[in-house]
């Protein structure tokens, strides 16, 4: 089997499906640690399948040629150990399409994921899933169909359930995927300039990906630990959530000062190493959870927008230890943002842009950022400050703004279970999603006053007679009553009364709306002695 590409330098080349397939099951094939998870859904595979056996395109894939030690291979839901190789093809894009191919045509590896199980059904010539376990008779796994001694094995064992045409059908089948050659540029050696040109033209010509995904291709050296994925998995293990990476990597921007939306290409020099720049924005992204958590909130699912977190990233990685005050006016510009809104400009990017600046103005030189008090308040210079708004009790919705802020002021009561235990909220919605915004009544789900925390698998509310616990979730006597009663249009009538002044005085108290905004006081009696 010898592969239609550059044997040594740079250039264009193509593999056989065959090829691939063994490449990637003997280690020549290696997925570097800043790709993403595999994505793909069964219909994507399916699709490749038949883009395939129609002669159809299914784009170039890019891969650098590089030394690979001895190791462990992850491909999709299949993991194996591998030896080392001196000229192991790292995947730069491409990784959905072999891993597609890799594990739906491997004999040697199997999975229980059933994504990877598909079959041609030869009367329709489609490629189908397994239907509750079963297929149709005449439909041949397609791994079966790669090998001809396999194919003709599968077609002798299922004679008796063919149709005469059906043998033609599959010989045609059988020769698409050991014909049909996949187009590949390969890039040799250490010249990551060319590697990552040749990436931005990949990606300027065909589908756009994320800055993050760019990121991630352009910088994640392939046995660094370092990613915007590898970020994004030790925020996870804080309870806190699975961050976009997109804000990873405006994170990283921001620590290292300057536009957060500048060109990314020529982002690290000779000198840097990219590995040590994500480990740093892991701290600051962990000071910033701690900071929120603070604030009441549990869990990122709570956010009304995640806007905030690059700044606050940034603020925490150069002043890691701010005085009180100064957290007091963090605070407040946090929550006048999600309120009022973060600036005068239009959409997001200028008010991140012009924020990140605020705090951290010049690439590469924090010398020039500003005292933790200059920086909080240039951010609240551009935050208005406004009286709380009155905020709809009738259109709960919990991938809304204003529904996230009724639910911190609903969490700032601290629930609690029926025996008195305090609900974590960050543990519910790690399991359950929004879903641990749960529903007190049959009525509507998008009435405010209808919802709240109690938890998904304890017993119905209705049952509960302890007052500390029922005014932990805004249930008070008469509202009690009523519950209790079935007379679930009283119980949301009283609850939404309570609930409106809950949440005027929870944001007020948050807002501060017409406070003066100083520097500290030890500040002001320095500036006196002076």
């Amino acid at each position: 089997m010898t592969s239609n590409v550059p044997l040594d330098g740079t250039g264009s080349g193509n593999f056989s499906i065959p090829e691939l397939v063994q490449y990637a099951g003997e280690g020549s094939i290696r997925v570097p640690t800043f790709q993403r998870q595999f994505a793909w859904t069964s219909k994507d595979i399916r699709t490749l399948f038949d883009s395939i056996y129609r002669g159809f395109p299914v784009g170039t894939l890019l891969l650098w040629r590089q030394f690979a030690e001895a190791g462990t291979v992850t491909l999709g839901p299949i993991t194996f150990d591998v030896p080392q190789n001196p000229n192991a093809y790292w995947v730069v894009d491409g990784q959905q399409r072999i891993t597609s191919l890799f594990v739906a045509l491997s004999t040697k590896y199997r999975t229980e994921d059933e994504r990877f199980e598909v079959f041609f059904d030869l009367e329709t010539q489609k490629f189908i899933p397994p239907r509750r376990g079963s297929v149709p008779p005449r439909a041949i796994p397609v791994r079966e169909a790669l090998e001809t001694r396999t194919l003709l094995q599968w077609l002798r064992n299922h004679a008796d359930e063919l149709a005469p045409e059906d043998f033609d059908t599959a010989d045609r089948l059988g020769g698409a995927l050991r014909d049909y050659r996949i187009p590949a540029y390969i890039v040799s050696g250490n010249n990551q300039e060319l590697l990552r040109e040749v990436f931005d033209r990949v990606n300027s010509a065909g589908k756009p990906i994320s800055r993050a995904q760019v990121f991630h291709a352009l910088f994640a050296g392939v046995e660094e630990p370092g990613s915007p994925a590898s970020v994004v998995a030790a925020i996870e293990k804080l309870g806190f959530g699975t961050l976009d990476e997109g804000r990873v990597v405006q994170s990283l921007l921001a620590l290292r000062g300057g536009d957060v939306q500048r060109d990314i290409r020529d982002e690290f020099g000779d000198g840097d190493r990219p590995a040590d720049w994500f480990d740093a924005t892991e701290v600051a992204l962990t000071r910033a959870i701690e900071f929120l958590r603070s604030e009441g909130v549990a869990h990122q699912l709570l956010m009304p927008n995640t806007l905030p977190l690059p700044v606050l990233a940034v603020f925490f990685h150069l002043h890691p230890d701010p005085e009180p005050w100064n957290r007091r006016l963090l605070a407040r510009w946090l929550w006048r943002g999600w309120v009022h809104g973060f600036g005068r400009e239009g959409g997001q990017t200028p008010v991140l842009r012009r924020a990140i600046r605020s705090v951290n103005p010049e690439l590469h030189d924090p010398t020039q950022a500003p005292s933790e008090y200059s920086a909080v308040k240039a951010l609240l210079d551009f935050t208005p400050d406004r009286e709380v708004p009155y905020l709809p009790m009738d259109n709960f919705n919990t991938k809304a703004a204003n529904t996230r802020l009724i639910a911190l002021a609903l969490a700032s009561l601290e629930p609690l279970d029926a025996d008195r235990s305090k609900i974590d909220l960050g543990l519910e919605f790690g399991r359950y999603g929004t879903d641990a915004v749960t529903r007190f009544t049959p009525r509507s789900r998008s009435l405010a006053a209808n919802r709240g925390f109690w938890r998904v698998d304890s017993e119905s509310i209705r049952a509960v007679g302890d007052s500390e616990v029922l005014a932990s979730h805004l249930i008070d006597a008469d509202s009690r009553k009523a519950l209790v009663s079935s007379d679930f249009d009283s119980f949301i009538k009283i609850r939404q009364k309570a609930l409106e002044n809950l949440v005027r005085r929870f944001l007020d108290s948050r807002l501060e709306p017409g406070s003066r905004i100083r520097p500290p006081l030890r500040q002001l009696a320095f500036e006196d002695d002076l």
